[in-house]
């Protein structure tokens, strides 16, 4: 039985890295890099945190519930790639999630993404 691809495709809280030559090896063992990444993600608005925490928590959950049936991929909305996925599927609001390449959905409702992974699985799988 092959996997069924999930792609969520949504914003994620991202920092720039301070990446020169032997800085995270000296800043890494002081924990300046971890304090400075904590700082960065406290920027975020709280809505946005929790936005990321209950997305993390749901595809956990997926993650869970199909094990080998599914494939999941996760990607930043504001890397190429993401830009690319919602134009390719005409996603305007986000969370989106492609589903095996060919059905789409927008939104939080957890059962309605389920009935559309279940029906991809019966119907699309040998």
């Amino acid at each position: 039985m092959n996997a069924i691809l999930l792609e969520l495709v949504a914003p994620m809280l991202t920092c720039p890295e301070i990446n020169f030559l032997g800085f995270n090896l000296r800043s890494g063992s002081l924990g300046f890099v971890s304090k400075y990444r904590n700082a960065c993600v406290n920027e975020y608005p709280d809505d946005w945190k929790y936005a990321v925490d209950y997305l993390s928590e749901w595809i956990r959950e997926l993650s869970n519930l199909y094990r080998h049936r599914i494939v999941i991929r996760v990607i930043d909305a504001q890397s190429p790639l993401g830009l690319w996925k919602q134009i390719r599927y005409r996603l305007f609001r986000f969370p989106a999630f492609i589903v095996d390449r060919k059905h789409t959905y927008i939104g939080w409702d957890y059962q309605e993404l389920e009935t559309l992974i279940d029906e991809q699985i019966h119907n699309g799988v040998p």
